[in-house]
C-alpha cells in the first residue's frame, strides 16, 4: 500500500481484533493506570481477606492486572478466561499460576473445564460491552452459577453518559436517544493494525441498564459507584465510569 494511502477499514469479531491489540495493550493500560489501580483495590476490598479463595478472571486480557490482583489479594486457586487466543498466552505468561482458557464466556463446557466455584469473579475493562446482546444475559447467569453462596462478582463497564471521558453534548445526546428510543449504547472501536484499522462493536452501558441486566440475570448490586476513567477518583452518574460489586439476588 502506497504510503500516502489511507488505512483499510476493516469489520472484524471481537476475538480478531483483541488477537491484533494483544501485542499493544500495554499502551492503554498505561494511559488509564490510575483508573485501574482504583478498580483494582474495590476488588481487594471485596475479597475481604478471605482465606482459601478461587478467583476467577473473565475476559483476562493479558493477565498484567490479574496478576497485580493476585499480589494484592493472594489467593489459593486462580483462573481465567479470554475468547482471544493472543490473549490467553500473553495471559499465562504474565501469571503463570492461573489455569488460563482460550475460551469466550456461556461456553456449555465452562463449568467443567473450570471444575470449581469461585468466592470472586471479577470482569474488568468493559469486556460485557464486547459479548453479542443475545449471549449477555446467559454469561452474566453463568457467571452467578461459577460463584460459591456469599460470593461476589466486581466488575466495571464503560458509561454512556460520562461527560468527562466523551463530552457533555455527546453524554447529553446518549441520555435523550435513551429516553427516546431504549437499547441503545452500540458503538464502534477502532485500532490500527499495520495498513487496517480494525473495527469491532462495543457497548457502552447506562447505570439504569446496568441495573436492569442485574436482575434479569439474578444478581443485586452490593454496591454501584463511578470512577474517573483516567485518575480513578470518586465521580458522579455523569463523570465516570460504572463499577459494580453484586452478588446473589
Amino acid at each position: 500500500m502506497p504510503k500516502d494511502s489511507p488505512p483499510q477499514a476493516t469489520s472484524v469479531t471481537s476475538r480478531r481484533f483483541y488477537d491484533a491489540y494483544a501485542r499493544g495493550y500495554a499502551a492503554y493500560l498505561e494511559r488509564h493506570a490510575g483508573y485501574f489501580r482504583a478498580v483494582e483495590q474495590e476488588i481487594a476490598s471485596a475479597a475481604a481477606n478471605r482465606k482459601g479463595l478461587a478467583l476467577l478472571d473473565v475476559g483476562t486480557g493479558t493477565g498484567e492486572r490479574l496478576r497485580r490482583v493476585v499480589a494484592d489479594i493472594r489467593p489459593d486457586h486462580v483462573a481465567a478466561i479470554d475468547e482471544s487466543a493472543e490473549m490467553a498466552a500473553l495471559a499465562q505468561n504474565n501469571c503463570p499460576s492461573a489455569q488460563v482458557l482460550a475460551t469466550p464466556l456461556g461456553e456449555a463446557g465452562l463449568p467443567a473445564a473450570l471444575a470449581v466455584r469461585f468466592d470472586l469473579v471479577t470482569c474488568l475493562s468493559n469486556v460485557l460491552g464486547h459479548i453479542p446482546r443475545t449471549q449477555l444475559v446467559p454469561g452474566l447467569r453463568q457467571i452467578r452459577d461459577l460463584l460459591k453462596p456469599g460470593g461476589v462478582f466486581v466488575f466495571d463497564v464503560n458509561n454512556r453518559y460520562n461527560a468527562v471521558a466523551y463530552g457533555a453534548f455527546s453524554a447529553t445526546r446518549n441520555v435523550v436517544r435513551d429516553w427516546v428510543l431504549p437499547g441503545g449504547g452500540d458503538f464502534t472501536a477502532a485500532y490500527r493494525h499495520g495498513d487496517e484499522v480494525l473495527h469491532t462493536p462495543v457497548h457502552l452501558f447506562s447505570p439504569p441498564e446496568v441495573g436492569g441486566l442485574l436482575r434479569e440475570s439474578g444478581f443485586r448490586a452490593a454496591s454501584l459507584g463511578f470512577r474517573d476513567y483516567v485518575t480513578g477518583r470518586e465521580r458522579g452518574r455523569f463523570g465516570g465510569s460504572i463499577v459494580v460489586k453484586a452478588v446473589s439476588a
